[in-house]
This record gives structure tokens, C-alpha cells and sequence, in this order.
């Protein structure tokens, strides 16, 4: 059978492949020495911020102390002293009401004293402070800047905290957030460690308020308080730098 002149005969290769467009100029696209730029420059930012950080909340940490410190050591007004000088003024209160609370593990004791020039105000002594007062009895204050700052009577003695919480709350935020940074930009994938570092630096934060306050409240010499500080600070980044090279 004769195909008819004008019919395609059938082709035996495929059909040639489209061209493709030309490719974006290379000058267009990121290129990967850019990014590992970027990177390194992220990770630097990261330790100087988080050292700076962390500088400034361990001198916020020694303002601190050595402000309570002047305020324990504050002289007692003698009678050259003139109104608004920074000195303890000695009252007289009178116990007017005794409190036991037990706990788990221990038994606080609570004295509720009435001032004649401040309001009514509760205090908590010592057991033998406790035991030697009754209802009634007369007791010595040393106030400090309208607060009282020491109980006394017959040789006890009971000091009511004075210690700045929010302070501490602030600086130790400062150091928390600090450490973080410092060691994600030391050696952490920044991208995928981002919720991971502000649960850590939550968690850090709260560890270094409770470790200051116990270190402020105590009042050892500057010099071992600031050693004490540094030594768990080089722990927690430790844990902190293994506990992220895990992720």
C-alpha cells in the first residue's frame, strides 16, 4: 500500500527538548560566602551583646551589696543630728500580739509590735526572742529611713529583711539573658535555638534570683560573695553550653 504524497510519514526520534530560559545573573542571587557572613557577624553580635549584658549585671550585683552593706553599717543618730540626716533613730514599741506558724519543717515565730509615730507593724524573731516576751512587753527599734531595722530586748536581737527584691529581679535578669546570648552565639544553630534560649533564659533568671538574694542577705566579704557569683555563673554556663551542643 502507497502512502498518499502529501501524508507525514512517522518519525522515528522524539521531538527536540524545548530550550530553558536563561538563568538569573549570578550577581542576582545570594551566594553562599554572603551567608556564612552573615552568620559569623549574627554569632559575634550575639557574645559581645551577651557579655555586655552580663558585665553589667554582675555590677548592678555588686552596687547592690555593698548598698546594703552602708545600710547595716548606718551610724545611730547622735544629738547633733539634724532631720534628714541618714542615720538609725531608736523607738520604743510595744508587743501587742504573738504568733506561731508551723511548716513542714520548721516553726516561724512572729511578733506583732505598735510604734507611736508609724503604724502597727509584724515581725519575725528567733524562738528564744519569742519565748522571753509576752503580751504587753516594751521592746527596742532601730529605724532606718522610716523603716524598722533591727528588734531588740534584754541581748536578742532580730533584724527584719531589708532586701530589694525588684533590684535583684533586674540584675538577674540582665545576667540570665547575657548568658544565653553568650553561649548561643558561641555554640549554638541560631536559627533553631531561638525557643529553646528564652525557656532556658527563664529558667536561669530565676535560679540567679534566688542564689543573689541568698548571697546579698548573708553579707560575706565582697571579695568571696563575687567569687561564690562567678563560680555558679561558669557552672550555669556550662550546663547551659552542653544542654544546647544536645539540640
Amino acid at each position: 500500500m502507497t502512502m498518499p504524497e502529501d501524508s507525514t510519514p512517522p518519525r522515528d526520534t522524539p521531538p527536540e527538548p524545548k530550550a530553558k530560559p536563561d538563568p538569573r545573573p549570578a550577581a542576582s542571587q545570594p551566594t553562599p560566602i554572603l551567608g556564612e557572613w552573615l552568620r559569623s557577624a549574627a554569632h559575634v553580635v550575639l557574645v559581645v551583646v551577651g557579655l555586655a549584658l552580663t558585665v553589667l549585671g554582675f555590677v548592678q550585683f555588686a552596687d547592690t551589696f555593698e548598698e546594703i552593706r552602708a545600710y547595716r553599717a548606718t551610724p545611730v543618730c547622735t544629738a547633733a543630728a539634724k532631720p534628714g540626716d541618714d542615720c538609725v533613730t531608736l523607738e520604743s514599741g510595744r508587743v501587742t500580739n504573738k504568733e506561731e506558724e508551723p511548716s513542714s519543717d520548721s516553726t516561724n515565730y512572729a511578733l506583732t509590735v505598735t510604734r507611736e509615730t508609724a503604724p502597727t507593724g509584724r515581725y519575725y524573731v528567733g524562738r528564744a526572742f519569742y519565748d522571753d516576751v509576752d503580751t504587753g512587753t516594751v521592746v527596742d527599734l532601730k529605724i532606718l529611713r522610716g523603716k524598722v531595722f533591727e528588734l531588740s530586748y534584754q541581748g536578742h536581737r532580730s533584724q527584719p529583711p531589708n532586701t530589694p527584691y525588684l533590684t535583684i529581679v533586674e540584675f538577674s535578669v540582665l545576667i540570665a539573658v547575657g548568658l544565653v546570648m553568650l553561649v548561643s552565639g558561641a555554640v549554638a544553630d541560631i536559627e533553631y535555638m531561638v525557643g529553646i534560649a528564652i525557656g532556658y533564659a527563664a529558667v536561669v533568671a530565676f535560679l540567679t534570683v534566688m542564689g543573689s538574694a541568698f548571697l546579698i542577705t548573708f553579707q560575706w566579704p565582697l571579695t568571696v560573695t563575687l567569687a561564690l557569683a562567678v563560680v555558679f555563673w561558669l557552672i550555669a554556663a556550662a550546663v547551659t553550653r552542653t544542654t544546647f551542643r544536645e539540640f
